[in-house]
């Protein structure tokens, strides 16, 4: 998998994080916002944003709505500073980002190409973003981004998949953009002959159409390949009714095997 995108984004963290003060600027936005209190957390930039991070788990989506805002409502200005707080919120959804880009992924799709127009989406959502949006931060960012990029891809797919505003309104408690996500590799899966039917996927049945379709992409199984080990798990969560015992574990393991080694690259790529 091709992800000159995002390590070079990476490579770029790295230098914004280098910068003297970078971490006292934005730490300091925080605590004149009373998000943190004066002197609260790490001075530099990338340890903060990964302190924050731990926070954010630790006392949920209203804390991520706080410190987002503030952000976002710097981003939305001229200069540096506008740039550094973009760069920060970027960096922070950036994991969900190259997600967006595998769901986005289509027969001819070049990952990186793909990853460029999520990366742009996700910049230009960023320095737009309508403040008065005061929940749900993080997944309006990436919704609102999904559409973008989704729209722009549009003219290799006219069936390109549309953002579902709904799903902004989901309750509180569900990850909206993660099941965005895999509304739209569902689509694939289905399209590509991996799923029976549209629908939402749970988590284990998104990884394997993730894992699936980027090996076709990458020609490491043929669609038939990856159209037989969808059905074999299929089967496996049906009990596999009628199947010896013998011929099933046979084929599991052959199914197994392959997967194994198309993981195994995956893994590498990234």
């Amino acid at each position: 998998m091709d992800i000159r995108v995002f390590k070079g984004l990476n490579a770029e963290w790295a230098l914004v994080c280098a910068e003297p003060g970078s971490g006292e600027q934005v730490r300091g936005w925080l605590e004149q916002a009373g998000v943190l209190r004066r002197g609260e957390g790490p001075a530099e930039l990338e340890e903060l944003l990964g302190w924050i991070g731990v926070r954010d788990r630790r006392l949920g989506r209203e804390h991520s709505d706080q410190w987002m805002r503030v952000l976002l409502a710097e981003a939305s200005g001229e200069g540096a500073e506008a740039r550094l707080a973009a760069r920060v919120v970027v960096q922070a959804m950036l994991d969900g980002a190259v997600r967006m880009t595998l769901s986005l992924l289509r027969p001819g799709r070049d990952f990186d190409e793909v990853g460029q127009v999520v990366v742009a989406s996700l910049y230009r959502v960023v320095r737009s973003y309508p403040l008065h949006r005061r929940q749900k931060v993080a997944a309006n960012l990436l919704l609102e981004t999904l559409h973008r990029a989704s729209r722009e891809l549009r003219d290799d797919d006219p069936a390109g998949l549309e953002w579902d505003p709904t799903l902004a309104e989901r309750p509180g408690t569900e990850n909206v953009a993660e099941i965005a996500c895999r509304n739209a590799l569902a689509e694939q899966a289905v399209a590509s002959g991996l799923a029976d039917s549209p629908g939402e996927l749970d988590t284990a049945q998104a990884e394997l159409a993730e894992l699936l379709l980027w090996g076709m992409q990458k020609g490491l199984l043929t669609q038939a390949r990856a159209r037989q080990i969808a059905a074999e798990v299929r089967e496996e969560s049906r009990s596999a009714a009628g199947v010896s015992a013998v011929t099933w574990r046979k084929r599991r393991s052959r199914s197994v095997a392959r997967l194994r080694s198309v993981a195994e690259q995956w893994v590498q790529a990234a």
